[in-house]
Formats: C-alpha cells, structure tokens, sequence
C-alpha cells in the first residue's frame, strides 16, 4: 500500500497535479510520522534503525483519518460559504477514497451483530471489539457503533 503511495506521488509529481500530490504527500508524511514514532526507544538511538513498517491496516487507517479531516474542513468551508475550500476539500476526499477499500455494508453489520448477540454478547464493547476483529479496516466505526445500539435497544 505505502509502495502504491509513494508511486502514484511520483506518477503526480512528473504529471504537474499539484492537488494529488499535496494529497499523498500529507498522508505518506503521517504514515511515515507514525513508523518513526512505532520504533523501540533503543533503536531510535541508532543512527543505522530503520524506522518500522507499518501493515496496510494501519494504513488505512491514516487514510480513513485524513478522509474525516476533509469532510470536517467540508463542513465548515460550507458554514462560511467558500467555495474555493468546498471544492478543494472534495476533490481531495475523492483522491483519498480512491485508496480506501470499500466499506462493510450495514446489512452484513447487522448479521455480525445478531450471531454475537446469539452468542451470547450483549455489550457495547465486545460487540465492537468482535465487529473490527471480523471486518478490520473495512469497517465504519460511526455506522456500526449505531447499529451496535439500535441492536441493544430492542
């Protein structure tokens, strides 16, 4: 994932997109905070460490985070009427869900849910822990911690 990254900056840089390159350049920039932060304290001494890989979830979730930053700065770019930042914020989030995988739908959240419950589980925690252990990063957090509650609520 971090090599298609990291190709694709490339592919934007010779092309001239200066709007996907700021794009992937941010996210390779998080992704590449967050494995110099991951490496042990010893091995951050060593000039010679690499810093650590970080797995394609993680990824993803760097992804899924830059994704709400947009849709955050979305909304308020629409609360003071910019149209400059509305557009520019959109045509950064479709980049962003070009490399996002699809999102788990919320009916087959919905039958995870009920064979945990059948299972006996019937709190908001474990059912959560048992929703991402089975999706992973395919799964909207947001969406299922609601559907979680509508579940508990009947």
């Amino acid at each position: 994932m971090k090599t298609k990254l990291q190709d694709d900056l490339k592919t934007a840089m010779k092309a001239g997109d200066k709007l996907r390159l700021m794009t992937l350049r941010g996210v390779l920039t998080e992704v590449t905070r967050i494995e110099k932060a991951a490496r042990p304290a010893a091995a951050a001494e060593s000039a010679e460490s690499a810093p650590r890989e970080i797995s394609a979830d993680e990824i993803t979730q760097v992804l899924k985070r830059e994704r709400a930053r947009r849709d955050e700065a979305l909304e308020f770019a629409r609360k003071g009427n910019r149209q400059d930042l509305i557009e520019q914020n959109e045509a950064e989030a479709r980049i962003l869900d070009e490399y996002l995988p699809k999102a788990v739908g919320a009916d087959e959240v919905k039958a995870a849910i009920a064979e945990q419950m059948a299972a006996g589980v019937i709190q908001i925690g474990p059912l959560m822990k048992a929703l991402r252990e089975r999706f992973g990063a395919n799964l909207d957090g947001k969406m299922a911690s609601e559907l979680v509650k509508q579940s508990l609520a009947k």
